[in-house]
């Protein structure tokens, strides 16, 4: 069973995912086509539990897996995985369970053939994965412009579109100089995962706009990130 295992973790390792399917039961190969393929770094088999007289099985195993975004690339995470096998044949094969194995994003708190603790009502609202204690990368988030120019005479307005790729949620502040005619507020204030917060900077064009650029900084209560806005004012 291990054996079997190990082969069939080895061959995602590689990428040879054409010949992991060859692992994989023929009733649901057609689902196991249709689910993400994480990339894996390594993995490593725990315990495992058999059912229905010794013809199915679960393995839990830990893997380290590679997410696809800003701060974590490079920087496997290790994750809990439920593999389900099944025996034909004489041999095990992995299955594909569509209830519990769905195709959904790398974030989601249903990440196929990831461990997640039993639910305790049908309504009850999804754990977030909870946030490593040492990030690779503190500066997850990002910001679509560091820098935006508004007119000295008359109103203007200027938008900032700071993005959460992580699968936390952000808690973010905002300070800068005060400035008559100036206006900044920051929507929302809790950027949930993969959401985006709208910085809005408005100037009424009042006499006493600044002639020197100002900074506008956003603050990431988590991590401590700072993100800097620098805002300029011309004819």
């Amino acid at each position: 069973m291990r054996a079997r295992i190990t082969q069939f973790y080895q061959l995602q390792v590689d990428s040879k995912f054409m010949k992991a399917l060859q692992l994989v039961a023929e009733d649901t190969q057609d689902k196991f086509v249709e689910l993400d393929k994480p990339t894996y770094r390594s993995f490593q088999i725990g315990s495992i539990r058999y059912s229905d007289d010794f013809t199915k099985a679960e393995a839990l195993l830990t893997v380290d897996r590679v997410l696809a975004i800003q701060g974590f690339i490079g920087h496997p995470l290790p994750m809990k995985l439920t593999s389900r096998w099944k025996l034909q044949d004489g041999q095990w094969f992995y299955y594909v369970d569509p209830e519990k194995d769905r195709p959904v994003s790398p974030f989601s708190a249903h990440v196929p053939g990831i461990a997640k603790p039993p639910s305790t009502a049908a309504s009850a609202p999804r754990p977030l994965p909870p946030m490593p204690k040492n990030l690779p990368d503190p500066r997850w988030l990002n910001a679509d412009k560091t820098s935006v120019q508004l007119k000295s005479t008359g109103p203007s307005a200027e938008q900032v579109t700071i993005s959460n790729p992580s699968p936390w949620p952000a808690t973010l502040t905002f300070s800068g100089p005060t400035v008559d005619g100036l206006e900044v507020k920051l929507d929302p204030m809790t950027v949930n995962a993969r959401q985006k917060a709208i910085l809005s900077i408005r100037s009424s064009g009042a006499p006493q706009t600044p002639k020197t650029p100002i900074t506008i900084m956003v603050t990431v209560r988590q991590t401590k990130q700072t993100i800097p806005i620098k805002v300029t004012f011309a004819n």
